[in-house]
This record gives C-alpha cells, structure tokens and sequence, in this order.
C-alpha cells in the first residue's frame, strides 16, 4: 500500500486561472488574488492557501493546480509581508521592488534579519488573519465573478505553508498571546478543515502550552526530518500542533530527509526539489480535504490505513 494507490473523489479536470481579481480592503485599498479552478464542474470546496515569508500570492502554483484539478477552488491572497512589498514600503532596505532578483532576500543579512522582524510582529500576524476573514466574507462573491453560482453551502479550508501555515492553525482555532492585549483567539468557524504545511510550535509567535487545546478542527500537519523552524527548532517542535491538539480527525505526516521546503512545493529553495516528497505531500492533502471537507468516506478510511511507508517518501503518517 503506497500513496499513488489513493483514488481522488474528483478528477482529474483541466484548470482555470486568474490573476486579475481584487476585492476590496479598509479604505481604498483592494486585495490582489490569484484564484485556480477545475474547469467544466462545479467545485466541490474552497481553499484558502496562505503563502509564506516574503513570498506572494502567484507561487506554490504546481501545488494549486493540482487541488484545482480535483475539484477545489483555490484562492491565494498576497499579504503585506511580501517581500515586493515591504521593499516598496521600506525603501531605505535598497531592493528594488521590481527585481526578479527579490526571490532571494534571504542572502542578504540586513533583510533577512528585517523579514524576520516581521515575522515575529504582531500587526503582521492579525493582518494576515484580517485578509483571509475578507475573502471568506467575500466568497460568493468571487465565485460569481467566474460564473460559478449556488455554492453558499461550498465548504471552506484554510491552507497554508511556514508563515502560512502560522495563519492557517490561529484560523482553526489556536490560542496566542499578543503583546498588549493578552490571550486571544482569532477562529473563525466558517474553516471546516485545516491544512498546515511546516507551522510553528511553542514560544513562537504568541504560542505556548494549551494553545491547541480547543483546536477541534480537522487537521492535517505536515514537516520533515530536516524542517527547521526561525530559531533552528527540529521537526520534533514543527509537530507541535498535532502532539498538542485534542484527537479527532488530526494527522502528522513527518517527511524523511524533507526540508522546509517539503520536496520543492514553493519551488524557492536551495534545491530543485525532490518530486517524490512533493507527491506525498500532494497526496496527503488531497486525501485529507477529500475525507474531512467533502466527507468521502473512502478517503477517510485510506488516511487510516497503517501501512504508508518510505517509497513515497513518507516516514511516518500518524492520526488521533
């Protein structure tokens, strides 16, 4: 039993694409959105999928294409943290904010350690959290812009990867403490499932003992033996959110040998990327959003299977 033996409850379709929606923000601001769907069927789900660090809402593409393939609608929001961004916002870090050269921010001291800054501030997570509760708000209103109708009952998702994934977990429902303000829960009960792709453990970022203890969503948490977190932790740290979440419907799936990168799925690291890891990880996600957005039956009794092993990649897939 290996993971190219999961039978998708949908597809495979040709896909859409658009770059080309905004929807309004506070103010005259407006929200860029990179949206994919299978073409010539309704879309039986709605995925948010959150980038990470620096990165913006045209990335993970391979990834994106091939939920939509299977039926979802995915929506990539850019948030403030994009790197293009805060070059523009922060002209005294000399990028240009038209570069191709951007991508590589991370070479260069002075604005790694600024993105980093960024990351561990609090405007910048509830920001995130604030984008992602307008495009709920607004989700009937994006489907009909390309003539997708009746999907009030369409269920949601949330997704994401490092940054992303920090978003994706206090969406479903993790505790933080946020300076000046004390504990603080940002769940917002329209995300049935959650998907969270190298996230964060404790004493990062307003997390700590019990911040999952009312996380009772659907989740899946994926990382690998040589993930690192911003302060070097293990992966060990990265399985935080499932280790310490209440049971049901919550699955780690521990890559061996895979990276932050988890196989290439941003195709922004240090290597080409290891096809097998980014199938496994596909396969996984897929598999989880079947079984516990859509309710298939089947895909849930595969997740449970105990014998997914090394030739895909795959270390470990462990449930509660």
């Amino acid at each position: 039993m290996t993971l190219d033996t999961y039978t998708p409850a949908h597809g495979p379709f040709q896909v859409n694409v658009s770059h080309d929606l905004t929807i309004a923000d506070t103010g005259s601001a407006t929200l860029p959105l990179t949206c994919r769907w299978p073409q010539t069927v309704t879309p039986q789900g709605f995925v948010i999928f959150c980038h990470g660090l620096g990165s913006n809402g045209r990335e993970y593409s391979e990834f994106s294409s091939r939920l939509a393939a299977h039926g979802y609608f995915v929506v990539h929001p850019t948030f403030p943290d994009w790197i293009g961004a805060v070059a523009r916002a922060e002209p005294e870090l000399g990028l240009d904010p038209d570069s191709q050269d951007l991508p590589q921010w991370a070479a260069n001291p002075m604005v790694r350690n600024r993105m980093h800054e960024i990351l561990h501030t609090p405007h910048y997570w509830t920001k995130r959290v604030r984008i992602v509760r307008r495009i709920l708000d607004e989700k009937d209103a994006i489907l009909s812009r390309f003539g997708i109708a009746d999907t009030s009952e369409l269920p949601c998702a949330i997704a994401g990867h490092s940054f992303g994934a920090y978003t994706s977990q206090l969406m479903a429902g993790a505790e933080i403490d946020v300076p000046g303000q004390g504990t603080t829960t940002l769940r917002d009960e329209r995300i049935r499932a959650a998907v969270l792709l190298s996230a964060q453990g404790r004493d990062q970022q307003g997390l700590r003992e019990g911040s999952w203890d009312a996380l009772n969503v659907p989740m899946l948490t994926v990382t690998g033996t040589l993930d690192r977190g911003a302060k070097g932790q293990n992966w060990e740290w990265k399985s935080e959110p499932f280790t310490l979440s209440p049971p049901k419907g919550k699955y780690l799936a521990v890559l061996k040998g895979g990276d932050h990168y988890l196989g290439g799925i941003t195709r922004a690291g240090p290597q080409e990327g290891i096809l097998e890891q980014r199938e496994a990880v596909f396969r996984l996600t897929l598999a989880f959003l079947d079984a516990h957005l859509l309710q298939n039956k089947s895909s849930e009794a595969w997740l449970g299977l105990t014998d997914h092993q090394c030739a895909d990649g795959l270390l470990i897939l462990n449930q509660k």
